[in-house]
C-alpha cells in the first residue's frame, strides 16, 4: 500500500513539472519570430537608419563649421581689442603730453587678457557681456526641451531658429573666458543636441537649391512701354501722323501676349534664374469714314507676331534678361485691297534676334538698358539694336498709384534713328496682374509693320495688363 502511494505521488509529481515546462517552449519558439522582420519592414529599418545616419553626419559638419566659425571670431575680437587699446594709449599719452613712443607696453594689453578673463575685457566691453548673459539664458531654455526635439526634428524646425543665428556672434568672447577645450566639448554637446532641428533645417536649403514649375511672378517684369514686349493691351490713337501728315480716322492698335515661366531655380536667397516662354500677336486697326460709301469702316491694317525664348536672372537687386525671338509682319487684306498693293514688298520685318537687357529699381524708379543683334545676313537686315529706358512706379498698399516713364528704342536698320514711348497714368489694383491707364504719346520709326521707315507721331490713351 506504501509502495501504491508513493508511486502515485511520484507520477503526479513528475506530471505537474511536465506540465508547468510546457509554456516555456512556445515562449521559445514564438519569440524569434516576433524578432524576424518581413523584407518591407526591414527596408523601411534600413531606410530609418540611413537617415538618422544622415543626420549625425550633418550635426556633425555644422558642429565643426561652428567650432571654426568661433575661432575666426574670437582672433578677430582679440585683434580688434589689441588695437582699440593701442589706440586708447596714444591717445592718453598725447592728451597727458608724453610723446615717448612705447611700443613693448603695448603688446602686454592683449597677453593680459587671457592670463586675467575676469579683470581686464569688463571695463572695456560692457554691452557684449550683457548680450552673451542674454544668450546664455537663451541657450538654457533651449537645452530643455531637446530631448522631445530629437523624436520629431521636422515639426520643432520653425520653432527654434533664433536662439542658433546670433549664437556664433556672441560666442568668441565667452571662449576667451572659459578654459577653452572644456567649454568646445560642452558647446559642441549642446549645439548638436539643442539646436538640432534648426540645423538639419536650414542646411538642406542652403544645399538643395528650390525647383518651381510654373512659378507665379516674374524675375524680370515685362518692359511696359515697350510696343512689341509680350503683353495684354489696347489704345487709342485719334492722332495720328506719317510723315507730318494727319491720319482721317483713328489708328487702333490692340496686342494679345504674355510672358510665362515655366521652370524656376532658387539655390540660395537673393540668386534665383528661371527659363520663360512668351507669344504675343500685335494688330493695328485702321477706324475711318470712307466717303465713297458715306459710312465709318473698321479694317485691319496690320499684324504682326512674335515668339520668345527667355533666360531670366536674378542677383540681389541686378536683374538680367537673356532672349531670343522670332518675328514676322503681315499686311492685312483690307489694307491691301485699298491701296492696290499687287506686287510682293520689300519686307526686312521678319527676323530673329539675340539680346540681352539690365535692369535695377533706384528709389521708385526702375532703371534698364540692353543691346541686340540680328541673326540674319546683314544685306537682309542690318544687325544692331538698343533699347534703354525707365518707369516709376511706387508700392503703395492703396488700391491706384501713379506710374509713368519713357522707353527709348534704336534700330540700325532705321539709321538708328530714336523709337521714343513715354506715358503717365494710374495704376489699379494691389496683385501682380494690374490695371494700368496710360495717356501715352510716341515719336519715331513705325514700331510695327514692314514700313518701319515711315516717321509717326501719336497721342491717345491706352490700356495695359499683364494677364500672367
Amino acid at each position: 500500500m506504501k509502495k501504491a502511494l508513493l508511486i502515485f505521488l511520484l507520477s503526479t509529481l513528475i506530471g505537474t513539472v511536465t506540465f508547468a515546462q510546457q509554456p516555456a517552449t512556445p515562449a521559445k519558439t514564438t519569440a524569434p519570430a516576433a524578432r524576424t522582420l518581413t523584407p518591407a519592414e526591414q527596408k523601411q529599418k534600413d531606410k530609418i537608419d540611413r537617415e538618422v545616419q544622415r543626420e549625425r553626419q550633418i550635426r556633425a559638419e555644422w558642429a565643426q563649421k561652428q567650432r571654426e566659425y568661433e575661432a575666426k571670431q574670437a582672433e578677430k575680437e582679440r585683434q580688434k581689442q589689441a588695437k582699440k587699446a593701442e589706440k586708447e594709449r596714444q591717445q592718453q599719452e598725447k592728451e597727458s603730453g608724453k610723446l615717448s613712443p612705447a611700443p613693448v607696453s603695448a603688446p602686454p594689453t592683449p597677453v593680459a587678457e587671457p592670463a586675467s578673463p575676469t579683470s581686464t575685457p569688463t571695463p572695456t566691453v560692457t554691452e557684449p557681456t550683457r548680450k552673451e548673459k542674454r544668450e546664455k539664458r537663451k541657450k538654457e531654455e533651449a537645452e530643455r526641451p531637446a530631448p522631445p526635439v530629437q523624436e520629431a526634428p521636422k515639426e520643432v524646425t520653425p520653432a527654434e531658429p533664433a536662439p542658433v543665428s546670433p549664437a556664433p556672434v556672441e560666442k568668441p568672447k565667452k571662449a576667451e573666458k572659459l578654459p577653452r577645450p572644456k567649454r568646445e566639448k560642452k558647446a559642441v554637446v549642446q549645439s548638436v543636441d539643442s539646436v538640432a532641428a534648426p540645423s538639419i533645417a536650414s542646411e538642406p536649403s542652403m544645399s538643395r537649391p528650390r525647383r518651381e514649375f510654373l512659378p507665379k511672378g516674374h524675375l524680370f517684369e515685362p518692359i511696359l512701354l515697350d510696343p512689341l514686349e509680350a503683353q495684354t493691351y489696347g489704345s487709342v490713337l485719334p492722332a495720328y501722323y506719317t510723315d507730318g501728315e494727319k491720319y482721317k480716322g483713328s489708328i487702333v492698335p490692340f496686342a494679345f501676349g504674355f510672358a510665362k515661366a515655366f521652370y524656376r531655380r532658387t539655390p540660395e536667397p537673393g540668386r534665383s534664374s528661371e527659363w520663360v516662354l512668351d507669344l504675343a500677336s500685335f494688330t493695328q486697326f485702321e477706324a475711318y469714314h470712307d466717303n465713297k460709301l458715306n459710312k465709318a469702316r473698321r479694317q485691319i491694317m496690320n499684324n504682326d507676331y512674335k515668339i520668345s525664348i527667355i533666360y531670366n536672372v536674378r542677383r540681389g537687386a541686378n536683374n538680367y534678361r537673356f532672349r531670343v525671338y522670332h518675328i514676322s509682319s503681315h499686311l492685312g487684306d483690307d489694307y491691301i485691297y485699298r491701296n492696290n498693293i499687287t506686287a510682293p514688298t520689300p519686307n526686312s520685318v521678319n527676323y530673329e534676334q539675340l539680346d540681352a537687357t539690365y535692369s535695377r529699381n533706384v528709389n521708385n524708379w526702375r532703371l534698364y538698358g540692353g543691346a541686340g543683334i540680328v541673326l540674319r545676313k546683314s544685306e537682309e537686315r542690318k544687325l544692331l539694336s538698343a533699347q534703354l529706358g525707365a518707369f516709376y512706379k511706387k508700392p503703395s498698399d492703396k488700391a491706384a498709384r501713379l506710374v509713368g516713364g519713357a522707353d527709348i528704342k534704336f534700330w540700325q536698320q532705321t539709321g538708328f534713328r530714336p523709337g521714343i514711348h513715354a506715358g503717365i497714368g494710374i495704376e489699379l489694383g494691389r496683385t501682380q496682374n494690374n490695371l494700368t491707364f496710360l495717356l501715352e504719346g510716341y515719336s519715331g520709326f513705325r514700331p510695327y509693320s514692314q514700313y518701319e521707315n515711315q516717321q509717326v507721331n501719336w497721342v491717345g490713351i491706352g490700356l495695359y495688363l499683364n494677364p500672367f
